[in-house]
């Protein structure tokens, strides 16, 4: 499985960032929590989720997203939800540098 996020997706919101990810021709929705967001602009000591934090964090969210879908942990509705524990589950990537 090897999901890839489509650029055209991408959605903020209050309750996080949504956008689909394409599975050899399947698309597959999924969203990132605010909280994960936070976390990871904190990691990576990004201030803000403007397009530089978001071009620093595709990479990240595109990892999470695989690593989950390849464990198979979807919502019972299909959708690919990226929550706090899995930080924790997955990791983070190498931090990027200051």
């Amino acid at each position: 499985m090897s999901l890839k996020v489509i650029l055209e997706s991408l959605k903020a919101g209050s309750t996080g960032l949504s956008f689909q990810c394409d599975q050899d021709g399947k698309t597959i929705d999924c969203v990132v929590v605010s909280n994960v967001l936070i976390d990871l602009l904190s990691f990576h000591r990004l201030e803000s989720s403007g397009e530089d934090g978001l071009r620093t964090l595709l990479p990240e969210i595109e990892r999470l997203s695989n690593a989950k879908g390849q464990a198979g942990r979807f919502d019972e509705d299909g959708v690919l939800v990226i929550r706090e524990v899995d930080l924790l589950r997955y990791g983070f990537e190498n931090q990027s540098a200051a």
